[in-house]
């Protein structure tokens, strides 16, 4: 494919992922980083989307400001801030493809977990910490730890707003300090903020329709049709690896 025609799917991809993120307060890494993966490489898809996402986040929590949970906010902040320190070690450390691979089979295992037993309540509180320090070392290595956070948080907030907001204020402040280390480990100097660049206007188009929508979607049945894509993005990730392997 030409340059142009990539940079066209990978700014169709971050709408459609911060659509998901503005809608639900999360999915928006786990849903554009294997196919953004795939069209322009590891290290600038993590960089690119990282800054977007911390972009799209950050917008929503001073919009929706009033309906943080700060008291969960506290706890889940400091349960995964240790786990994305060293899950961004682990991302500097370890070979790119077996990244590549361990992320497409922990992403199909989430989906169709997600999708066939979405009820995470009930849950003892030791294993919802542990999903909170899991959330951590996925937001570090893939920018994904959406899928573990609401494990914890679809107990503790039941208000639809609140939680959205909440989790929205999770990752903004988790990407800050994410976007601030690639900065200065050059990650973004190759240019990958132009990915950035080029996606801010349709991810602002996007968030603006993902809030009009999050107000009269059937949230249940929005999120299986996710769970279902990033089961089938995490399946070719893995088919990837092993093509390459050939």
């Amino acid at each position: 494919m030409s340059q142009t025609v990539v940079t066209v799917l990978f700014v169709l991809v971050q709408a459609f992922s911060n659509f998901v993120q503005a809608v639900t307060g999360f999915g928006g890494g786990p849903i554009s980083m294997p196919p953004s993966m795939a069209l322009v490489g590891i290290n600038e898809a993590k960089a690119a989307v990282t800054c977007i996402l911390w972009i799209t986040c950050v917008i929503i929590s001073v919009r929706e400001i009033k309906n943080i949970d700060f008291k969960h906010l506290g706890i889940i902040l400091a349960c995964m801030i240790p786990g994305v320190i060293v899950g961004m070690w682990l991302f500097a450390t370890l070979p790119l493809a077996v990244l590549m691979l361990v992320y497409g089979i922990i992403v199909v295992f989430i989906g169709l977990w997600k999708l066939f037993f979405p009820e995470s309540g009930g849950l003892p509180a030791s294993v919802r910490i542990g999903a909170l320090i899991l959330s951590g070392l996925m937001q570090g290595m893939f920018t994904s730890g959406g899928p573990f956070l609401v494990i914890y948080a679809v107990s503790a907030i039941h208000d639809k707003n609140r939680f959205r907001a909440t989790i929205s204020t999770v990752w903004a402040v988790i990407n800050t300090y994410m976007v601030g280390r690639m900065i200065f480990s050059g990650m973004y100097a190759n240019g990958e903020y132009m990915l950035v660049v080029y996606s801010l206007i349709p991810v602002a188009i996007a968030i603006f329709v993902g809030k009009k929508v999050a107000d009269r979607l059937d949230r249940e049945l929005f999120l299986k049709v996710i769970y279902a894509l990033l089961a089938i993005s995490g399946a070719l990730l893995i088919y990837n690896y092993f093509a390459a392997a050939v």
